[in-house]
């Protein structure tokens, strides 16, 4: 019974149920659990495939140079000023400290399972990122005469993916809290459908500023950054993906797509 309940469809009725299971929002092991999947996989490939073009000095880390020379070369005040303050917002102590608030008002309101994936997703990613930097070993963009000198190592970006993992989470949880969601929507007046292309675009604005930020100022390359950006992706997908998938198992009823 055990090997026949764990082979695959064998006629294409059962094949149909199955197909229609994954897609069903209404079981744990259905479209979302699909679509999570689906979304780790695919940034995992993407980085993946930067990741490669590192270690080999491929041709994207001949564009990175370019890219980091053309902005050394052009960087002007104030902006330099400006951005600074806002790379400095992102750096591993201030996005600890805005997921601390962000956890403080989680506990708070007994999310228990967003609790448990903030704390999976955020420290969680970080730590990897501080691996992998030491496991790919990359120096960081080098100028006659830098805007900001660092000694760690460049990929993926720390302060970028700290930005991702946080905006990521942030925007998850708003759009899956009713009352928030409502309130938002009346304040905005465009209903769900705007109140979630104002947050998912604020959240993409976040990151891609934080993103420009590190370029900007020789700290890193554009494949450090986009590395980071996918990475954290694929982090946030998975835990999310699993905790939301396992609450909905034991517990139903919250919605989390």
């Amino acid at each position: 019974m055990t090997e026949r309940h764990l082979s695959a469809p064998r006629s294409p009725g059962a094949f149909k149920r199955f197909l229609h299971a994954r897609l069903a929002r209404d079981h744990h092991l259905g479209l979302p659990l699909s679509t999570g999947l689906l979304a780790v996989l695919a940034t995992a490939l993407l980085f993946a495939l930067i990741a490669y073009e590192v270690h080999t000095h491929g041709a994207l880390t001949r564009l990175d140079q370019q890219l980091a020379d053309w902005f050394n070369q052009r960087a002007f005040s104030p902006l330099t000023e400006l951005v600074l303050g806002y790379t400095h917002l992102h750096g591993t102590i201030g996005v600890l400290v805005m997921g601390g608030l962000l956890l403080r008002h989680m506990v708070r309101a007994r999310q228990w399972p967003w609790v448990i994936d903030l704390l999976l997703v955020l420290p969680g990613g970080m730590l990897l990122n501080y691996l992998l930097k030491h496991l790919f070993a990359r120096l960081r963009p080098s100028f006659e005469d830098p805007l900001l000198v660092l000694h760690s190592y460049s990929f993926p970006s720390g302060h970028t993916i700290g930005a991702t993992l946080l905006y990521t989470m942030l925007a998850a949880y708003l759009l899956n809290q009713p009352a928030l969601s409502e309130a938002l929507s009346r304040r905005l007046g465009g209903g769900q459908r705007g109140v979630q292309r104002v947050v998912i675009g604020a959240a993409l604005l976040m990151v891609a500023l934080t993103a420009f930020s590190r370029v900007y100022l020789g700290a890193h390359f554009l494949s450090d950054v986009l590395g980071a950006m996918l990475l954290g992706t694929a982090w946030f997908a998975l835990w999310t993906t699993v905790v939301f998938t396992l609450q909905r198992h034991y517990y139903g009823g919250t919605r989390s797509n």
